[in-house]
Formats: structure tokens, C-alpha cells, sequence
């Protein structure tokens, strides 16, 4: 009998050790995206603020230049959106792990 509930303690702590490394790793990643969205952030509020303050003087090939940039920074709203998903469905995975 000492056989079978020493394989299933090992078993166990198998499986906790897996799960362990899981939050830890799903705790950096969340981390991780987190720490990307505020350099993002940081990034598109200069861009806006170098904007407002430079942009209306420009004239010719860079004025052409930053129009096409300013079609691009409407992604911001993608980014944003994905990372709030991403960051939801790594909040609802992480409890999962601490009730095994």
C-alpha cells in the first residue's frame, strides 16, 4: 500500500511543480505585455506631443511623409485592444493554475 500513495504523492508534486512554473511563466508574460503596452503608450504620447508642436510647419515630401504615419498610428487602437484581450485571458488562466 505504501506504493501506490508514494507514486500518487509524486505524481502530485509533479504536476504542482508543472503547474508552479505555469503561473510563474504566464506571470511574466503578463508582466511582459504590460511593461510593452507603457512603452507603447509613452512612444505614441510623444509622437502626438511632437505633433501638435512641429507637424502644422511641415510642408512637401515630409509633410507626405508623416500623413502616411498618422494613417499607421490609427493601429494604436488594434495594439491596445489586443493587449487588453491578451492580458484578460492571462488574468482568467492564472486562477485555473492555483486551483489545481
Amino acid at each position: 500500500m505504501k506504493v501506490p500513495s508514494l507514486l500518487e504523492s509524486i505524481e502530485k508534486e509533479a504536476k504542482r511543480r508543472v503547474y508552479a512554473t505555469m503561473i510563474r511563466c504566464l506571470s511574466s508574460y503578463q508582466g511582459q505585455v504590460e511593461e510593452t503596452v507603457d512603452d507603447f503608450h509613452r512612444g505614441s504620447h510623444s509622437f502626438y506631443r511632437a505633433n501638435d508642436e512641429y507637424v502644422p510647419h511641415w510642408q512637401g515630401e515630409s509633410r507626405e511623409a508623416y500623413e502616411w504615419i498618422g494613417t499607421c498610428s490609427k493601429s494604436r487602437y488594434v495594439i491596445y485592444g489586443t493587449a487588453d484581450d491578451l492580458l484578460h485571458e492571462i488574468s482568467r488562466e492564472l486562477p485555473k493554475f492555483d486551483e489545481r
